[in-house]
């Protein structure tokens, strides 16, 4: 007897949480479950929060029947079908997508626990492309780089182009006062090895490829 009442109420229990639920989401629909790294630390994850946008290969993804799981763990729809600016607690955010290609950063990062430096330069992450595949959950974390690493990534850019075979060239001379102004204003800022480590990296590139040149000129 009893354990009919309990076959019961466990029945009832079961029916009354699947009428609660939000409908089932399509089998075929991908997720991208978005995770961001520490600050010039690609195997830490961000305590803080801030806002993801998502990019397809026409701009900003636009689907009026995406959803994304908000920071108090329920689903939620896409504001207006648009995925700019998502809300994201403690470096995650998980959101459903068509399946295909696209590409993801995060941006307005802030800290939540205790003060930390900001997200560097430009206030985003690297940018992270991810291949979405129908009824899969495909995973991406985005490195968040500290303000010199942002810098660090410019700065090789600008002196590639000086010796670039594309014309015209960037003029070495002003892309010299540029480094030379920014070095000033960074001049206070401690440098982390991993920093040290991939301006040791960049120069050694330069070089390399500066000699590489003038030996195809002779």
């Amino acid at each position: 007897m009893r354990s009919k009442k309990f076959f019961k109420l466990a029945l009832l229990v079961v029916l009354t949480i699947g009428l609660t639920l939000p409908i089932f989401t399509d089998p075929g629909v991908a997720k991208l479950n978005i995770w961001v790294s520490d600050v010039a630390n690609a195997c830490g994850t961000w305590p803080g929060a801030g806002r993801v946008t998502v990019f397809d290969c026409n701009g900003i993804l636009k689907w009026p029947c995406g959803r994304y799981l908000a920071p108090n763990g329920t689903w939620q729809a896409v504001p207006n079908g648009e995925y700019r600016n998502l809300y994201f607690n403690c470096g995650h955010l998980e959101v459903e997508v068509p399946p295909g290609c696209y590409w993801v950063v995060a941006g307005n990062v802030t800290p939540i626990l205790y003060p930390r430096p900001f997200i560097h330069l430009n206030y985003t992450t690297h940018v992270g492309i991810v291949q979405a595949h129908c009824g899969k959950t495909s995973c991406i974390k985005l490195y968040n780089p500290s303000l010199r690493l942002c810098w660090n990534w410019f700065w090789i850019g600008l002196r590639m182009h000086t010796i670039a075979r594309s014309k015209p060239p960037l003029d070495p001379k002003k892309v010299q006062k540029i480094e030379m102004l920014i070095e000033d204003l960074l001049k206070d800022i401690p440098s982390t090895p991993v920093e040290e480590e991939t301006k040791k990296f960049f120069n050694e590139l330069f070089t390399e490829s500066k000699e590489k040149q003038q030996k195809q000129q002779k």
